[in-house]
């Protein structure tokens, strides 16, 4: 494909003194045509004077009222310019080759949607590379990655702006954007294609501040109430094993306990995963991150 303009969307709250690095690695990709979209979702730590200093005319900061990571994503959707956008969340990075790299993977299909692995980055000085495996051609989405568990990590995804536009995120959310995203991207005719490179940096050494780990189950719950039509009944079963168990544990363990075992017999969820899945929904969260943290920096990549 010829030279394509890529539109960056980053959205932000709270992280002035780390925003730099995470904008750096955008500015020194080795493929250059690209706009950067930072949307301030009401940061009160005034990141505006950090992202001047960079001094680059390809950035464009806006800010709003405080509405949540959805809603940043979609103003910088509505604001971008380029043909395609990829997301970047706030703390995490592209690796220098990103954008090179997915150009040579795009197409004329508006419906196409690109990822990629992402290296996990948990502070231990090793990476532990997610998903394990690509999706396979035609494969349900949320099969994909409520049976198999296997992410579509939000700053991976690379797709067309007017797919995007059509789409958006859904603003009301605090858990589940990616997931829910990548659902009402597959029930408005999109398919996904996995790069089989890690092409992003998602860092992941603590919980705290991130909103995709708020405590409670009520609105994971809720989401699953209003839409859990989008899914097949397995990977509905998926879900409630692999997601909703997490969080509902601590307050439901025998639910949570039957959930896992629907899950294993009637989903088909692998046993590794629902062992794993019942050892995270039940475990004191510092100790099995603890544990997570052993396994990578044992066996991860450098």
């Amino acid at each position: 494909m010829a030279t394509v303009l890529f539109s960056i969307v980053i959205p932000l709250y709270n992280r002035a003194t780390s925003i730099g690095a995470t904008i750096l690695s955008v500015t020194e990709q080795t493929y250059g045509n690209f706009e950067i979209i930072i949307v301030d979702d009401g940061s009160t730590d005034n990141p505006e004077p950090v992202i001047a200093a960079l001094n680059d005319s390809r950035i464009r900061y806006y800010r709003q009222e405080n509405a949540g990571g959805g809603s940043a994503r979609n103003r910088g959707i509505m604001e971008a310019k380029g043909k395609f956008i990829a997301f970047l969340d706030s703390d995490d990075f592209f690796l220098p080759h990103k954008l090179a790299t997915v150009v040579r993977y795009l197409d004329e299909d508006p419906n196409h949607v690109w990822y990629s692995y992402v290296n996990v980055d948990r502070g231990v000085g090793k990476f532990w590379a997610r998903p394990s495996r690509a999706i396979r051609p035609d494969e349900d989405v949320g099969a994909y990655m409520f049976i198999h568990n296997e992410m579509i990590q939000t700053s991976a995804i690379v797709l067309p702006r007017e797919l995007a536009s059509r789409v958006l995120f859904d603003p009301t959310l605090r858990k589940g954007q990616d997931l829910d995203f990548c659902l009402r991207l597959q029930r408005s005719g999109a398919h996904f294609t996995m790069i089989e490179e890690a092409l992003v940096i998602w860092v992941d050494v603590a919980e705290t501040g991130r909103t995709s780990h708020l405590p409670g189950y009520a609105s994971v719950l809720a989401w699953l109430d209003r839409c859990g039509h989008m899914l097949s009944g397995p990977a509905l079963m998926g879900y409630r094993a692999t997601v909703l168990a997490y969080y509902m544990a601590r307050a439901r363990p025998f639910t949570v306990a039957r959930d896992l075992f629907y899950g294993l017999f009637r989903a088909g969820v692998p046993p590794r995963i629902i062992a794993r899945q019942a050892i995270r929904a039940y475990l004191p969260r510092k100790f099995y991150r603890h544990m997570v943290n052993s396994v990578v920096w044992l066996g991860g990549n450098k």
